[in-house]
């Protein structure tokens, strides 16, 4: 059925016009030696329009004008076609018969549901009326024995068979379910990590375009401009734009550097360890003094909270080479209270903080940016002359890996 797979009508609908084909048969055979031929053929003609109207029924039962032609003719049929072959010693069967196969056809129809019970109870209303008025009073109580007995084996085997027919399809349903929220799921993570490696993307072409683009750039024009003075003769000017050149050159290599750790991902396992490397690396690229002091618990914090304390470092570093002409760096990490704090300080001259924020500073933006995501704070004191200091606190309470 369409609106049920679970009841397989063909096999049903086969065996009940067997069955009732058979009856059928034997009906007009007795018919026909009791009454005249007419009468046979019309009782033969009621079994034929009684079966045909199951398989009709087997495509229209869902239309309710249909549904109430149906049930009123078939009620008719059980009394005329009873009510004939009961003198011949058949009528008792016959209704058995026509009363289960109807109430059978309700329960593979609508399953087991109000609509199923109502029939049921009618049908079996019905022929217990029947009984009443064609039986003899001292047969009555073992016939309806009988056609309760049979008739509810049949009734409880299909009852039994909508339940495990029902609950199958439930399992397909949720089958087709689950593997419709995996696609879903599916596509969203496709969707996501192509977002991701977009943004990714464009984030590092940036930095690079930042670094090394704009790097080299300033030292092209300032090799030019040594080429010209030396052609002049200013020697000593000359000089002085090569050093401004070396300095230029070690600030790019620092942050072309800081920027392949981003694309090659290098967040190891230990976070102890990459803030050594990239210190060092800073170090040895800018050939600025980097005292480094780390204090850790047993457990490494979460990967979102290791890479974001990476990148702040790299930033912070990042801006010690480009902008503060100092000498010495200090780099601190620790953990205290369920919290990780980084800690970069620099002795050179420091900025405006004001008028940093103001005008825009990208990288510190960045870095509050990151500490908002993991529900931490940053701060930056910074005063011309003085050096500055940042300090990058997140929570490190989460479920670690072991060291």
């Amino acid at each position: 059925m369409e609106q049920k797979d679970i009841f397989v009508g063909f096999p049903f609908y086969i065996f009940i016009s067997l069955l009732l084909g058979t009856l059928g048969v034997i009906a007009t055979l007795a018919v026909s030696k009791s009454s005249p031929a007419p009468i046979a053929f019309f009782c033969a003609l009621l079994f034929l329009v009684y079966i045909g109207l199951y398989w009709v029924n087997l495509t229209k039962f869902q239309k309710v004008k249909w549904q109430i032609f149906y049930y009123v003719v078939q009620t008719l049929l059980i009394v005329v076609l009873v009510s004939i072959t009961y003198g011949n010693n058949m009528g008792t069967s016959i209704l058995a018969s026509l009363i289960i196969c109807i109430i059978s056809e309700a329960l593979g129809l609508w399953g087991n549901t109000r609509r199923s019970l109502f029939l049921g109870l009618f049908y079996f209303g019905l022929a217990l009326t029947l009984l009443y008025f064609l039986e003899n009073r001292e047969d009555l109580i073992f016939i309806v024995f009988g056609l309760l007995f049979n008739g509810g084996i049949v009734v409880l085997f299909m009852i039994v068979l909508n339940q495990q027919l029902a609950e199958r399809q439930k399992a397909v349903e949720l089958a087709e379910t689950l593997e419709s929220a995996n696609a879903k799921l599916a596509a969203y993570a496709a969707k996501n990590e192509a977002l991701s490696i977009q943004n990714e993307r464009q984030r590092m072409a940036r930095e690079l375009h930042d670094t090394l683009a704009q790097g080299v750039t300033g030292l092209v024009l300032q090799l030019e401009a040594v080429k010209t003075h030396l052609k002049a003769g200013r020697a000593e000017r000359a000089s002085v734009i090569v050093e401004q050149s070396l300095a230029r050159a070690r600030s790019t290599l620092a942050d072309s550097r800081a920027a392949i750790d981003d694309l090659r991902a290098a967040h190891a396992t230990n976070l102890a360890e990459s803030v050594r490397e990239r210190v060092e690396r800073f170090t040895q690229a800018t050939g600025i003094l980097c005292e480094l002091e780390i204090s850790l618990g047993e457990n490494q914090p979460p990967v979102d909270v290791k890479e974001h304390t990476l990148r702040v470092l790299s930033e912070a570093l990042a801006n010690v080479a480009r902008h503060a002409q100092a000498k010495k760096v200090f780099v601190k990490l620790f953990e205290q209270n369920d919290q990780l704090e980084l800690k970069v300080q620099d002795n050179g001259k420091g900025f405006d903080l004001e008028l940093e924020t103001n005008a825009g500073h990208y990288g510190l933006l960045g870095m509050q940016e990151r500490a908002r995501l993991l529900q931490g704070a940053l701060t930056v004191e910074s005063k011309t002359g003085s050096g500055t200091n940042v300090r990058f606190v997140v929570p490190s309470s989460q479920s670690g890996e072991k060291r």
